[in-house]
């Protein structure tokens, strides 16, 4: 029996309260449970997550082989994938489940520019073009490195803000 079937174990039980004599004990160890999953959890870059849902197979072993497969064959990935502990990081990913690595975000601040509503910054249309606006939820404010690296020069030499997640 695995970490998952000992937790659907434990869900069940939890369901039918009837095995347990106390409540709080089931839920002491289905704590436990959660914090050990939490541990076994590989955290990846996004990449290489979104190659795991590529190459995504019915088993664990099909999965490696096919990306093994890309990286081999096709070079997908190669310089990731040929380190001995990213491999261990694969394996240990598909085992255990894994978490996507959170890229950090930067706001680009247009500085001087500040009117009634506030600082203004750099915004992305739908159709590529950049405009001024001060921050708004609903538009694109936010930039990664690799957007970053995709906008004019001048804009890339304007103050950058790190947005919380």
């Amino acid at each position: 029996m695995d970490i998952r079937d000992l937790k659907k174990e434990i869900w069940k039980a939890y369901n039918e309260r009837s095995v347990w004599t106390q409540k709080s004990d089931v839920d002491k160890f289905k704590k436990l449970l959660d914090e050990l999953d939490d541990v076994n959890k590989v955290v990846l870059p996004k990449r290489i997550a979104d190659w795991i849902r590529e190459a995504a197979q019915p088993s664990n072993i099909t999965t490696v082989s096919v990306m093994y497969r890309d990286a081999i064959r096709y070079g997908k990935h190669i310089d990731w994938f040929r380190k001995p502990d990213n491999q261990r990081l694969l394996l240990r990913a598909l085992l255990y489940g894994y978490e996507v690595k959170k890229e950090p975000r930067y706001r680009i601040k247009l500085p001087g520019l500040s009117g009634n509503n506030g600082q203004q910054y750099i915004s992305k249309s739908a159709d590529g073009k950049l405009f001024a606006c001060a921050y708004r939820d609903y538009l694109q404010q936010e930039f990664t490195n690799d957007e970053l690296k995709q906008l004019p020069d001048w804009v890339r030499r304007l103050e950058f803000e790190e947005v919380e997640s």
